[in-house]
């Protein structure tokens, strides 16, 4: 866990203002441990046009039977953590325990002296407030209003009164981040309009009316004094500044116990502004996150036009272009994420969790009556997203055969190219955002390769935060992606969870042919260099370092790894055959790359210093599996030498 270089370097990456903003946060933390406000003190009238809830009579078949498959589901203690995660669930839950590790972190102690970076082996916080995000609860409260299920909305307030219980304000691992407030907030907008409005009568006012009490003040304060700042903001604020929107929206008297529309607006859209670049993406260098954050912004979006505002044309333009963005990057069903990813979504509107990213590019892309449609079309219609959003035909300029080139989005640092049955993405791209490029990973030069939709080389994706610290320092690292990796050594170097030693530079890139892409990246000790370039039947990549000085060592690696279910046979001594559910490519390497290795699960060859992790890859969040890979090592010496790695539709001749 952190130690005091960890917190050094993280005070290093802090400047004056945010140094005293973080002693500001110190009395707060300070004040609120040793008061106990009257949070009965204003009067909860609701403003029962927020949220709109969609005609029970108009709701499609699929999302009735998911929501009564789901209601069952949970009601019988079998929960899914990020969507995928298999859990069994006590009834009530005990809401400080990591379901997935075994391990009970009750406590009542003053949550501003907990530190939820420091749990015992093998126990991650995500688990912890994974539960409490509600979502669950929601999904019950769903299943009450739309298949009018008695049983379901008496559990989820049955619920909701014992999370009450055991996690009384400001103290526990359920009161240590503002983010998880605020998204408790949105869940429970959604939830007391399920329960209340019309046509049904669960029963249930009182009960509700009691948990408004309980919950909303204490949690809109919490969050509002509380709110991540700094070099902390990433898609924290975003979400924080949505749950306070939201909860205003529907109960304007919260106002005082933290701030009131006007000024929430005008934060969370310098936030959107801040945090999606004008191309679209989200700075974070994070795939998973730029649709965390671009569906709370819409939440949000919601909640200011339910008070007849408007919000400003840039802030309308640069979500349009982040949804855009998000279609034409997350391009195949079979998708790897980029960057940090814990799956998260918010609300859960979806049909079917495992598979909510792709439903929600689904419905960013054409407008249906899925179940997000159902939700969500309305607020469509409302604002500037058109009804139709189509990939970037990435036609930047076009050859002559009328296929498409190389789109490069330059903020993000990210090209594809999709080319036939092909589909490439090639970073480009910074660290990560702010002073602590808290999610990115050391990926710059990696590539991706898709073949009729099914993923070949893959990013090895992101395994645990706190959790499982060797395979998150793995999954980060420069080696375990296959942009040229220097041996024995990586720069920047990783200093723990969600911490950069420094950012580093931008690649150069330029098109020395008309069907490729040539990007070199300048590093202290020289510059790597990576050429992707289209032949016949396939791709050449060329790799190749060039020292600043001659006493520099100049061997490198290329790790090319395949995702999960792969089959890595060898043909001949540089030429392989992968084979993957129905497709089946050729890899082959060149002469002068002094060692190829085949690396099988279980059976890896190299060791990094966390451990035997080589051929581990993560394709959800805390799930993992072991997949082969090649291993390809360049040797300097006084020749000219070229590293490329071949991949083709067929067998090479």
């Amino acid at each position: 866990m952190p130690g005091f270089n960890w917190y050094l370097h993280r005070l290093r990456a802090m400047n004056a203002r945010e140094i005293v903003l973080r002693v500001r946060q110190r009395l707060r933390e300070f004040t609120d441990s040793h008061r106990d406000p009257d949070w009965t003190s204003i009067r909860l009238s609701a403003n029962t046009d927020y949220p709109r809830l969609p005609p029970i009579e108009e709701a499609p078949a699929d999302l009735l039977t998911a929501l009564r498959r789901d209601a069952d589901e949970i009601l019988a203690g079998r929960w899914k953590a990020f969507g995928h995660l298999e859990l069994k669930v006590d009834d009530p839950p005990k809401w400080q325990r990591d379901y997935h590790a075994g391990i009970d972190l009750q406590t009542n102690e003053s949550a501003f002296r907990l530190n939820h970076r420091e749990l015992p082996a093998g126990a991650d916080i995500k688990l912890v407030w994974e539960l409490s995000r509600w979502q669950h609860l929601t999904r019950l409260a769903l299943a009450a209003y739309y298949l009018h299920d008695q049983t379901a909305a008496r559990k989820c307030v049955e619920w909701l009164q014992d999370w009450v219980k055991n996690n009384p304000p400001f103290k526990g691992w359920n009161w240590t981040s503002p983010l998880e407030a605020g998204l408790r907030l949105i869940q429970f907008v959604w939830i007391d309009a399920l329960l209340t409005d019309q046509p049904h009568d669960f029963g249930l006012e009182q009960e509700l009316e009691t948990l408004r009490y309980e919950i909303l003040p204490s949690h809109f304060h919490y969050v509002w004094r509380h709110r991540s700042f700094g070099s902390s903001a990433n898609n924290h604020l975003i979400g924080e500044l949505t749950g306070l929107l939201v909860a205003l929206a529907r109960w304007p008297n919260l106002a005082i116990w933290g701030s009131r529309m006007d000024e929430l607006q005008g934060l969370w859209e310098t936030e959107v502004i801040n945090q999606f670049a004008p191309d679209g993406s989200n700075r974070e260098q994070a795939l998973n996150y730029q649709l965390f954050s671009w569906e709370l912004s819409a939440i949000a979006w919601t909640a200011v036009l339910s008070k007849h505002r408007s919000v400003s044309s840039r802030v309308e333009e640069r979500l349009a272009r982040a949804a855009t963005y998000y279609v034409t990057i997350q391009r195949e069903q079979d998708r790897w994420d980029y960057g940090d990813g814990d799956n998260a979504t918010v609300l859960p509107f979806w049909e079917n969790g495992s598979d909510a990213t792709w439903e929600w590019r689904t419905w960013m892309h054409v407008q249906n009556n899925t179940s997000l449609g159902f939700f969500w079309n309305q607020f469509r219609r409302e604002i500037s997203i058109p009804n139709r959003i189509e990939p970037l035909e990435i036609s930047e300029r076009t050859t002559a055969r009328g296929d498409h080139d190389w789109y490069l989005f330059s903020h993000a640092g990210m090209a594809i190219r999709s080319q036939k049955d092909w589909f490439l993405r090639f970073d480009l791209s910074a660290l990560g955002y702010g002073a602590t490029n808290a999610h990115g990973h050391l990926d710059v030069l990696h590539l991706c390769l898709w073949w009729r939709g099914t993923a070949i080389v893959i990013d090895p994706g992101t395994g645990a935060y706190y959790g499982d610290i060797p395979l998150r320092n793995w999954l980060a690292s420069r080696e375990a992606h296959n942009g040229p990796a220097l041996t024995g050594s990586e720069f920047p170097t990783r200093l723990g969870p969600f911490l950069w030693s420094s950012d580093h530079s931008v690649p150069a890139w330029r098109r020395p042919e008309p069907d490729g892409l040539q990007a070199e990246w300048f590093i202290p000790t020289g510059t790597i260099y990576r050429k992707v370039q289209e032949v016949e039947n396939g791709w050449c990549v060329t790799d190749d370092f060039l020292p600043h000085e001659e006493t520099v060592d100049g061997e490198f690696t290329v790790r090319w790894q395949f995702a999960p279910g792969a089959e890595l046979t060898r043909v001949d001594e540089r030429s392989f055959r992968i084979k993957r559910a129905s497709v089946i490519i050729y890899v082959r390497a060149s002469a002068d790359w002094d060692t190829v290795i085949t690396e099988q699960p279980g059976e890896a060859q190299s060791t990094p210093p966390e451990g035997n992790l080589v051929g581990t890859v993560s394709p959800r969040f805390r799930s993992v599996k072991k997949a082969p890979s090649l291993l390809l090592t360049a040797q300097r010496g006084y020749k000219t030498c070229v590293f490329s790695t071949t991949f083709l539709a067929s067998a090479p001749k």
